[in-house]
């Protein structure tokens, strides 16, 4: 009896430390030589087997359940690409059927996972509703790097990248309306919040944060969830409209920052570091070119914000640079409130404020501002 109980403890032993395993089984009609690969969050291929006669196999011990990302190649033809596709694994049996004589499209995926079966339905609808708009955003891409766009006047070139640029904007409000679909059919979706976090949520923080508060408590409550609740939060109050962020810190003379100091129509405010080549060029074009650009420039004003933390640097850069708009910094480089408050994330950024100190447009192009200005001004 004593050796039963022995072997029983063994058993329920080696049960319990059975190591987790995936079995992929795929086929790829069109495809007749290529390559199936599965990468890791960090980009490094973990699994990957070869597609003979549009076939593959994959049994595989799981070291961790999570998301991956699946890149095919086409053998045949390495020119054509694709973005990697977002999967999940977890412990259990997945059934591919790829594309293959059209990779961009998103597999269709058999198996138990509840997160990829969300996944999935999530990217076939993300597939279904942008693939017009894609194609043409390739299509007017092709033709600004031809010599046809590039030999374009100066009003029609300008109009056609006007045209590439209000396709872009179209395809985040399509992206935004994939989320929305997708959380109304799974509310209870832990997934949503990932999704989210991985979509340009900037571009339009009120409609996304009024999209966060449908989210389901366990879907909050992840990692990506809690910073994206904390991101939009933020975000959602630097709008337009919305009075803009107190600005901290002094000047080089050690004088603070009053609001109702502000006496133009439009400033830019430009968040900057010395050791950033891209910010300091861009402060001699501001100077030299942005200035003589604007109309009625004697109602337009610019402030740099610096997020250094060494006041030599600040100051020599300022001198360098030959910046005679007001300077300021609270010297916290990372930690700085004026990053926090204005919600940066990276260097150069810039804001357009009206003479109220309201917010006309955060997140402006640096191509774009005189043209903001420009049109901004005309209209008052």
């Amino acid at each position: 009896m004593k050796y039963f109980y022995i072997l029983i403890t063994a058993l329920i032993f080696t049960s319990c430390n059975k190591p987790n395993r995936i079995e992929i089984e795929g086929n790829a009609p069109g495809l007749k030589n290529g390559v199936f690969g599965i990468l890791d969050v960090l980009n490094k291929p973990v699994y990957g087997e070869n597609i003979v006669d549009e076939k593959f196999k994959i049994s595989e011990i799981l070291e961790y359940p999570g998301f991956y990302q699946v890149k095919v190649t086409n053998m045949l033809d390495t020119k054509v690409k694709h973005i990697p596709y977002e999967i999940y694994l977890e412990k259990g049996n997945y059934t591919f059927e790829i594309n293959g004589a059209d990779l961009t499209k998103y597999p269709k995926i058999k198996t138990e996972s509840k997160i990829q079966n969300e996944l999935s339905a999530y990217y076939t609808l993300h597939d279904e509703l942008l693939a017009g708009v894609k194609k043409q955003i390739e299509e007017e891409t092709a033709f600004l790097k031809s010599d046809a766009g590039k030999n374009l006047g100066g009003l029609d070139y300008v109009n056609r990248v006007d045209k590439f640029k209000a396709l872009e904007q179209k395809e985040k409000e399509i992206e935004a309306s994939v989320i929305e679909k997708f959380i109304d059919k799974y509310p209870e979706s832990t997934v949503a919040a990932h999704l989210m976090y991985n979509l340009d949520y900037k571009s339009d923080p009120a409609r996304y944060y009024a999209l966060y508060t449908k989210l389901s408590d366990e879907a909050k409550n992840t990692e990506e969830g809690k910073t994206l609740g904390e991101k939009l939060s933020g975000l959602s109050k630097l709008v337009k409209g919305q009075t803009a962020p107190a600005i901290y810190g002094k000047t080089p003379n050690g004088e603070t920052f009053d609001p109702k100091s502000v006496n133009k129509k439009i400033v830019l405010i430009d968040f900057w570091r010395a050791g950033n080549e891209v910010s300091r060029t861009n402060h001699q074009l501001i100077r030299d070119k942005i200035f003589f650009q604007v109309n009625n420039k004697k109602d337009f004003g610019v402030i740099s914000i610096d997020l250094d933390e060494n006041a030599d640097w600040w100051t020599k850069a300022i001198a360098e640079d030959k910046m005679t708009w007001p300077q300021y910094s609270d010297l916290k480089g990372n930690n700085s409130q004026n990053a926090s408050a204005w919600g940066i994330t990276r260097i150069p950024s810039y804001y357009l404020v009206d003479g109220n100190w309201k917010i006309i447009k955060r997140d402006v192009a640096f191509d774009d501002i005189s043209f903001e200005v420009t049109e901004y001004l005309d209209k008052k």
